[in-house]
């Protein structure tokens, strides 16, 4: 085949994968709740260093499809199918007078002609550093995913408080208007998936624990290592500052206990990885 054979086979394909693709119909994703569908109240609780963001909501369709890619093992198994239709849209939590409680009601059983679900969320929060070291420094944590889905070990019924707390890690530099924030969690364990029999409230509180935090800075002998003090005065050496620290986990457990016996964590030697 010539060269512009090819050129012109190839163009004549495109146009017709295009088309096809084109011809697909657009997927209803107006919403329409029955009577007895079944809701979701969110709730997030945070302190004045916190703004909740807008939370981001996944529904797939009961009753639509649409042409979707996948692939397993390369491209010899991969292709385009229908699969169920996924919708996604953000909504932004309304925050209650005089309170630190932002909420939202989300339809679990959002209805409509595709007969619309709610099968995830996901959402995060602004933090603005009080400490004196990153004064007014601001950061996005990580997003917290939750599913809801009919799974063996899915959560049947709502009502629910989830804690997610965390620690600053102060990275210091030479020059002080370089230095930086971020924040460190305890670990979160693997989050449930809902499957509610009815309507109910999930509440989230965040909490920034800034009386603990950690300071890092890097080891002038070692550019891999950083040297860090603990908000107890313990001294260590890292190479990952606060991951999943159990003298810092420890320290973070005793002060939402409302206990400021900081002593008991001296079971928990700080990590050393200095060689």
């Amino acid at each position: 085949m010539t060269p512009i054979w090819r050129i012109s086979l190839l163009f004549f394909i495109a146009c017709i994968t295009g088309s096809s693709r084109a011809e697909e119909p657009e997927v209803d994703t107006r919403q329409s709740p029955a009577a007895d569908a079944r809701w979701l109240t969110l709730i997030v609780q945070a302190e004045n260093d916190i703004a909740p963001q807008p939370v981001s909501l996944e529904y797939q369709a009961g009753q639509c499809t649409e042409s979707r890619s996948y692939g397993v093992g390369g491209q010899s198994q991969s292709g385009r199918m229908q699969m169920p239709a996924l919708h996604f849209e953000k909504i932004t939590l309304s925050k209650q007078t005089s309170s630190q409680r932002y909420q939202a009601r989300i339809a679990l059983d959002a209805g409509g002609s595709c007969q619309w679900k709610l099968v995830g969320l996901s959402t995060q929060f602004k933090y603005t550093s009080q400490h004196a070291q990153t004064k007014g420094q601001e950061l996005l944590s990580q997003r917290i995913k939750i599913a809801f889905a009919d799974r063996k070990n899915a959560v049947r019924k709502l009502d629910v408080l989830m804690r997610f707390q965390y620690f600053p890690v102060i990275y210091l530099a030479d020059n002080p208007a370089q230095n930086s924030i971020k924040l460190q969690s305890g670990g979160f364990p693997d989050l449930p998936s809902f499957d509610p029999a009815e309507s109910g409230t999930l509440m989230l509180q965040f909490k920034v624990f800034n009386d603990l935090a950690m300071t890092a800075r890097v080891d002038p002998q070692n550019p891999y290592l950083y040297l860090t003090t603990y908000p107890d005065g313990a001294t260590g050496a890292t190479t990952s500052a606060g991951v999943m620290d159990e003298r810092m986990i420890c320290l973070m457990q005793t002060r939402a206990a409302g206990s400021t016996d900081l002593q008991r964590c001296n079971r928990y030697a700080p990590v050393n990885d200095k060689r």
